[in-house]
């Protein structure tokens, strides 16, 4: 059965800003710095950020039940070995814990975690999501200076046992010589954000000629 995770803010950090509309920070370049450090050797793993995606999911915008983690990681976007980084508004419960400092929560081991935006987006952005990553390719937590800390202390390392561990994750694709995991951005939203697609002036101008002609060669058949 998946355990869930969390990581929680420092106390310096308790106070969280002001809730924003969901938004989607992947913070790619630092999650690639993180698990390709000494400890990975010649055998990085690189972060593939996959297409975006959004649920219209009003009441999930604020996560406050580990009910509503369950039905938010119930709607898994993808293939079970692709990784879903659902952004929210604000979270404060996760795996049976009621805490207004929770930033993050995720499956150990599983392919899903949330995430607060605002947090995703700030200079914690990148440990705070290669922390919940960590959880989902199997790493529990670790007291010091290492990423998996339970709070977030602005430390990224991973030790060599725990490279082991998420070398041995479903999670991490391989060709024979790259390795890498797959991640889709989920953003949760209260309404629909993706326009209807409006045709640049080009094309419409080429469908309304086409039309034309279309229209005068009926008229010419008709005569």
């Amino acid at each position: 059965m998946k355990i869930i995770k969390i990581l929680i803010l420092t106390a310096s950090l308790l106070i969280a800003p002001l809730s924003q509309a969901g938004f989607i920070t992947t913070q790619e370049t630092a999650l690639d710095a993180i698990f390709s450090q000494t400890s990975f050797g010649n055998m990085p793993i690189d972060i593939r950020i996959g297409t975006a995606s959004e649920l219209v999911f009003p009441s999930l915008l604020d996560i406050t039940s580990s009910a509503e983690i369950s039905q938010l990681f119930g709607m898994h976007v993808g293939l079970s070995t692709i990784v879903n980084f659902y952004f929210v508004d604000t979270i404060s419960a996760c795996g049976g814990s009621i805490n207004p400092g929770i930033v993050g929560c995720g499956e150990y081991p599983g392919n899903d975690f949330v995430v607060e935006s605002s947090f995703a987006a700030g200079g914690f952005g990148g440990e705070l999501l290669a922390h919940e990553l960590g959880h989902n390719l199997g790493l529990g937590h670790l007291n010091g200076s290492f990423l998996m800390n339970p709070f977030l202390n602005n430390f990224t390392e991973i030790t060599n046992s725990e490279v082991s561990i998420i070398r041995n994750s479903p999670l991490v694709q391989t060709d024979g010589q790259l390795f890498w995991i797959d991640i889709n951005p989920v953003l949760i939203v209260a309404a629909a954000t993706i326009p209807t697609p409006v045709p640049e002036p080009s094309v419409l101008l080429l469908f309304l000629i086409a039309f034309g002609l279309m229209y005068q060669s009926q008229i010419k058949r008709n005569s």
